[in-house]
This record gives structure tokens, C-alpha cells and sequence, in this order.
């Protein structure tokens, strides 16, 4: 299935609220100016030490495209310069980011901290690494530990768990934090103090808060028998439960709490707060959904799906509103023949980032008309240690203020 017969099945199948629209299909050309991006303030109980090594920015290549214009590994740009301290922890990075805010990143030998204004830290011998809200903390974990590391790589308070952890999530609020380990699924105060298992056995996808919740926070899961439940995460109450027609490899709440997405290989399910399911749809065939990501602004989803003929993975932009999702007349942003993943909004809902591990490329998607292209190549050398002698895939783990 081509990319034209892709629009035109998803339009078919969501409601589109502007079909004479076709801007993104054309081939855009120009130059870029970067765009200037303030680091966010820092909020007062939070304590930030400036990096003291000079930020080494990268010449980046600027690709101005629509859809049709192929990314290569290392075809776009490559780095003038690797800055690198004699301390591992103190690095500068590889581009100022385009949309502000800061990026969590999980490289090989650990998570790392990318900021706006261009510098990086290491946080430490981790697996993997989520953002706490308002980027003040991350929550790391390795084997069976779970930690909350500030963004100097210190840490606060550890937990070892009888389980290997595979994912951990703060709540919106900051005061709780659920993850699985083992096949458990556990709850954990913001500080590390009450801990309690909410449920036994839970497949292992990321569980989701609820945004705007009350005081009882609530938290979306897959149960061990792959259905969609809500539960109060304090008392273990089940609030909804909801039977996909497909296993889910993916949840997500709208940034208003009021709908939440279950995304499945082949298909896209949308429910309200109450778990009444508001719309369902079905992809065509050959073309598989691998991540989506609400906007900050939550009336935009980003999806990339991957579809097997030619093979391609595509970056597509949809609307969303309490009604559901629809298709946004001709917004496929991006595609490209490497694997893609870590898709992830830019604090100011401008840029989408794309992680191609396979190409060692991020690929910065701006996404208002006209769409334009900034890829930057060669990223993994940027997150590898000293002792480390070649490089891994560095993965987006966020993108938040």
C-alpha cells in the first residue's frame, strides 16, 4: 500500500474535517532558521546547577521535505565537533533543541539529560529512565531497583523489588509512581514510601495516569487478561473495565483525562472517562500502528505506523476532539524506510521528534504547515562512555519542560 491509498483509507474510515486541504503532500523547499528556544525556569523547589562546559552545537543539515524525501543513515549531517568533558556526567550536546524543553534519552550504558540550551548529564547505570512532572526528578530503574535520581544523577531513595522492573510512570501530580515488576504491577509515593502491590499480574505495557484526577489517583493498566482497566491506584478499586478486540500495545491518556487511547497492532480504540468505548477503527491491511502521542494542547495525536509495502514507516498526524479522532486533510508528515520509534511532542506542541536507532538519526518534524525536516545524524556516539568501545542506539525516553 502506498502512502496516497494510506490517506485515502484512513479517510475513509475517520471522519476528515478538512479534505479540500493538501499542503503536506507537496515538496517543500528552502532554508531553515533555527528557531530560538528559552529554557524553561526552573520551579522553585526545584534545584538546578548549571553545566560548566562549553556547548559544542552541531552544524546540522537542514532538509526541508513532504513526504517522499527518504532519510539514510548518516546522509543528512554529521556532527562537526563532539564535545566531551574529562568527567563522564558533563557533556555538551549534539544540537540546541528546536522546540525548548529538555529530552530524557536511554542510551547503552544509561539515561542521559539533554537540555535546551545544549548541554547533557548522565545520570547514572540504568536500564531505563521516565520524567517526573515538570522535569524535577527522573524514576530509573536496573534488575529490580527502582530509584528517584535528580538531575544532577544523585539519588534520592532506592526500592528493590523481588521482580526485574520493565517500566515505571510518575503521576501527573508527582506523588505516586506505578511500575511493573516482574509481572506485578506496584504502586510508590513520590518520596519511596508506600509501597504496595495493586495488582498481582498485569501485561507488561505501560500503565497510564489519569490527568485531573481527584485525590484518588487513578491509573489505566492491561490486566493479566489483556483487558483495559481503570483503578484507583490507592485502594485498588476497580472503577471500569473494557474488553479491546485486540491486545493492546499501547495506553494513553488526552492531556484533559477525559479520553484514553488503546492502540493495537491493527487497530485504534478511544474511550471517555466512564470506559465507554467512542470510537474504534480499524487500519488497512499491510499497515500496523507502533506508538502515538497526544500534543500538549490534546486536540492533535502524532501516529507512526509502519506499513509493509513498500516498506516504510510513517509519521501521520490526526485531530482529536471528545468526538474522536479524525484525519487531518493530508497529514502525513514524514516517511521514511528505517524503523522509527520514541515518538514524542515538543513542550511547545510545534516539533515532533523521531528516533531511527537504525539510521542513528533524530529526526525533528515540525508540525504546522508547511511541514519541514531537521535530521541529525550519528547521535549514538554523543551517549556512549568512555570504557564503551562502539556505540549503541540512543532511545527517547520524553520530551517535557
Amino acid at each position: 500500500m502506498n502512502e496516497r491509498a494510506l490517506r485515502e483509507h484512513l479517510r475513509s474510515t475517520l471522519p476528515s474535517d478538512s479534505v479540500g486541504e493538501d499542503r503536506a503532500w507537496q515538496v517543500v523547499r528552502g532554508s531553515y532558521e533555527p528557531a530560538t528556544a528559552a529554557r524553561a525556569r526552573p520551579r522553585p523547589r526545584s534545584r538546578r546547577t548549571a553545566v560548566a562546559t562549553a556547548s559544542v552545537v552541531a552544524v546540522l543539515a537542514i532538509v526541508l521535505v513532504s513526504v517522499g524525501i527518504l532519510l539514510r543513515a548518516g546522509s543528512l549531517l554529521r556532527p562537526a565537533t563532539r564535545g566531551a568533558s574529562a568527567h563522564p556526567n558533563l557533556r555538551s550536546a549534539p544540537v540546541k533543541l528546536p522546540g525548548g524543553g529538555e529530552l530524557l534519552v536511554d542510551s547503552a550504558g544509561g539515561p542521559w539529560i539533554v537540555h535546551g540550551n545544549g548541554s547533557m548529564r548522565y545520570l547514572g547505570r540504568y536500564a531505563a529512565a521516565a520524567w517526573s512532572p515538570h522535569s524535577l526528578f527522573v524514576v530509573a530503574w536496573r534488575g529490580g531497583e527502582i530509584a528517584a535520581v535528580d538531575l544532577e544523577g544523585r539519588v534520592r531513595w532506592a526500592v528493590s523489588e523481588a521482580g526485574r522492573v520493565s517500566v515505571a510512570r510518575w503521576s501527573p501530580d508527582g506523588y505516586r509512581i506505578a511500575y511493573i515488576a516482574g509481572r506485578a504491577l506496584r504502586v510508590i509515593d513520590g518520596d519511596g514510601t508506600g509501597e504496595h502491590l495493586l495488582l498481582r499480574a498485569v501485561r507488561r505495557v505501560a500503565p497510564a495516569w489519569q490527568p485531573g484526577a481527584p485525590a484518588a489517583h487513578r491509573l489505566a493498566l492491561i490486566d493479566a487478561a489483556g483487558d483495559v482497566e481503570l483503578r484507583a491506584a490507592d485502594t485498588g478499586a476497580l472503577l471500569w473495565r473494557a474488553r479491546p478486540l485486540a491486545p493492546v500495545r499501547q495506553i494513553a491518556f488526552s492531556p484533559d483525562g477525559r479520553l484514553l487511547l488503546a492502540v493495537s497492532q491493527h487497530r485504534l480504540s478511544l474511550y471517555d472517562a466512564a470506559g465507554r468505548l467512542v470510537q474504534t477503527r480499524t487500519l488497512p491491511p499491510g499497515v500496523t500502528a507502533s506508538q502515538a502521542a497526544f500534543s500538549a494542547s490534546g486536540d492533535r495525536l502524532a501516529l507512526l505506523l509502519r506499513q509493509a509495502r513498500p516498506r516504510e514507516d510513517v509519521v501521520m498526524l490526526l485531530n482529536a476532539s471528545a468526538g474522536g479522532l479524525s484525519v487531518a486533510a493530508g497529514r502525513v508528515l514524514f516517511s521514511t524506510p528505517e524503523p522509527l520509534s520514541g515518538l514524542d511532542w515538543s513542550p511547545t506542541g510545534r516539533w515532533l521528534l523521531a528516533n531511527s536507532p537504525a539510521a542513528d538519526q533524530w529526526v525533528f518534524i515540525h508540525a504546522q504547515a508547511p511541514t519541514r525536516l531537521s535530521a541529525l545524524s550519528e547521535i549514538a556516539a554523543h551517549f556512549r562512555l568512555g570504557a564503551e568501545r562502539r556505540s549503541a542506539a540512543a532511545l527517547l525516553a520524553g520530551w517535557q519542560r
